[in-house]
């Protein structure tokens, strides 16, 4: 295997890791513009609901 084909798998097994996890596997077909309205939808809203868990898990702690 040549310097360029030893990159190419090196690379090409990371990015099957990464890409085994579905909201990263959402984030890179959003900035390739592959996937569609509702799922940019769907993947907004997932977004706001961990945000606003967090904010309240926070306000939580910090009023107890």
């Amino acid at each position: 295997m040549d310097e360029r084909e030893t990159w190419i798998a090196k690379h090409a097994a990371e990015l099957a890791r990464v890409l085994a996890d579905p909201q990263a596997r959402a984030e890179v077909l959003a900035l390739l513009g592959g996937d569609d309205h509702e799922a940019q939808r769907q993947r907004r809203l997932a977004q706001l609901e961990t945000e606003l868990g967090a904010e309240g898990e926070r306000g939580w702690k910090t009023s107890s």
